[in-house]
């Protein structure tokens, strides 16, 4: 008995002293690595899919090298698709600036958030085919549930964010909330990554709020995983990157040739970002993937042989709580709806009318990401940079002056 409470005290002390350890190897990374400036002037390269677009395809090119060098960016991209077809890609400075290596418009970016409506996408590839149902328990497809309050749950709630599930700040799992903080521990599967919250107490009855979460996103990909009897990497593989020819959709945390590096930055430049395992969260935020391919997945919601026309009004549909009130982030499932005479964050340039797009933004460890839908249009834009601008807007709004060339030629009259 006496070895065993020896043997225990050992293991707590292990477990309470760990994050201090990481903490202080982080810092001494911190510390040890050396500021790099971004250079003003740097390489940039564009592909013009469509010739009958090329003038706004010039004016979006040098949109996307003015954003880049005036917000100071190691690298931005960006695409535009319309009509089910790519129309532009553009690439400014660099993937890695210590390696002089160019970023490209096959870079492979951290998309935070935006992994959200990737999975979305996933799910409602799986509700076409009849493996999933939105209004269903998730208790029906996975039995082996790890906390008993989520069994009447369902992918509907998940998605949209009323389910009752915690936040980041709101969870009570202190085990869970400690991983999540240092985001070191590799997790194999997305089952096993449900420990980081199992433990956590729902926060209102489900349905009757609203806390945006990526736990909801999490626990669905676990949900879909159960259901397809199939690893939720290999689900996105044959339900998306196969059938659209996708080339860097992936797990944040797997390497891959095209893979940018990640920076910090301040006012004295940028740093690389300390390393971080993103597993614990893949269908919420720790996915990865190159601007073409994001704007590919957008206009895929366009083709109804991939998901059919209901089905993509249904997850466009911002979604209301029990008490019959619209939920105060418009958002519908995977996807934030907005409507307003402005592009996103760009109050600079009112439009002649309203204008509605669906939209979802990610901010990662060293990345941010930007992926919008113009349903009326079916004009799609994705964006990545690789560093995090402190105020959001001041990297999706660059946005805008790329997108406008394009929508100004597809509809004057908005101008």
């Amino acid at each position: 008995m006496l070895k065993f409470r020896i043997k225990l005290w050992k293991i707590l002390v292990l477990l309470l002293l760990l994050p201090v350890l990481i903490m202080a190897l982080l810092a001494l990374w911190y510390f040890t690595t050396d500021w790099q400036q971004i250079p003003d002037h740097a390489p940039a390269t564009q592909q013009v899919y469509q010739a009958e677009f090329s003038a706004a395809a010039d004016m979006a090119f040098a949109a996307l090298q003015q954003s880049r060098a005036q917000q100071k960016m190691p690298a931005l991209t960006a695409a535009v698709a319309w009509q089910g077809k790519l129309l532009w890609a553009g690439a400014a400075g660099y993937a890695d600036i210590r390696a002089n290596r160019v970023a490209s418009s096959q870079s492979q970016f951290r998309i935070g958030s935006t992994s959200k409506a990737v999975t979305a996408t996933a799910i409602a590839r799986a509700v076409a085919a009849g493996t999933l149902e939105l209004d269903v328990p998730i208790g029906q497809y996975k039995a082996n549930l790890p906390n008993p309050a989520w069994q009447k749950l369902t992918l509907r709630q998940l998605l949209s964010h009323t389910a009752g599930l915690p936040g980041y700040d709101q969870n009570d799992d202190w085990r869970g909330l400690v991983q999540s903080l240092l985001k070191q521990r590799h997790f194999s599967d997305v089952d096993a990554a449900l420990q980081i919250f199992d433990e956590a107490t729902l926060q209102y009855q489900p349905g009757h709020g609203f806390l945006y979460s990526s736990f909801d996103v999490n626990l669905a990909s676990s949900v879909l995983q159960s259901a397809s009897q199939m690893p939720f990497l290999d689900y996105l593989t044959q339900s998306l990157s196969n059938p659209l020819k996708l080339q860097s959709l992936g797990a944040a945390h797997q390497l891959h040739n095209e893979q940018v590096t990640f920076y910090q930055s301040t006012k004295d430049g940028v740093k690389p970002h300390w390393p971080v395992d993103l597993s614990q969260k893949l269908a919420g935020g720790g996915l990865a993937a190159s601007s073409i391919d994001l704007v590919t997945i957008g206009s895929a919601w366009f083709d109804p042989a991939f998901i059919p026309a209901q089905l993509q009004q249904e997850f466009w549909t911002p979604q209301r709580l029990a008490d019959g009130s619209m939920n105060p982030q418009n958002y519908a499932l995977g996807f934030r709806r907005t409507e307003n005479i402005n592009l996103y964050c760009d109050k600079q340039n009112p439009l002649k009318k309203n204008i509605h797009y669906m939209h979802h933004g990610g901010v990662s460890d060293g990345a941010q990401s930007w992926l919008v839908i113009y349903p009326d249009y079916q004009l799609v834009l994705a964006m990545n940079t690789n560093t995090v601008k402190a105020d959001f807007c001041d990297f999706a709004q660059q946005a805008a002056g790329i997108l406008r060339p394009f929508l100004q030629q597809i509809d004057p009259s908005l101008f």
